[in-house]
C-alpha cells in the first residue's frame, strides 16, 4: 500500500473512534446539558490515557519511535480537540 492510502486510513480510522465517541456521549448524555458538560470533561481527563493507548499500541511496528511519537501526538491533539468541543457545545446549547 503506498504512503497516502496508509495515512488515508489512518485518518479514517481516527475518525471513526472520535465519532463513536461523540455518538456514545450524545447517547448517554441525551437532553441533559450537564450531562454532556461532565463527559466532556471526562473525555478530556481520558486524553493522557488515550495517549499512553496509542503509544502502546503503535510502538510494536516502529523500531525508531518517532512515527510513535507523532501518532500518540495527532491521535492525543484530536482526542482533546474533540473533548474541548463536546463541552462548548454542553454549554452552548440547550
Amino acid at each position: 500500500m503506498s504512503d497516502w492510502g496508509v495515512l488515508f486510513l489512518f485518518f479514517m480510522i481516527i475518525m471513526a473512534i472520535l465519532a463513536f465517541t461523540n455518538f456514545m456521549v450524545m447517547k448517554l448524555a441525551g437532553k441533559n446539558k450537564k450531562k454532556r458538560i461532565w463527559y466532556g470533561v471526562v473525555c478530556l481527563l481520558l486524553t493522557p490515557v488515550v495517549f499512553i493507548l496509542t503509544g502502546l499500541s503503535v510502538s510494536p511496528f516502529d523500531p525508531s519511535g518517532f512515527g510513535t511519537g507523532m501518532v500518540m501526538m495527532i491521535y492525543g491533539t484530536f482526542f482533546a480537540l474533540n473533548a474541548i468541543g463536546i463541552i462548548v457545545v454542553g454549554l452552548f446549547t440547550e
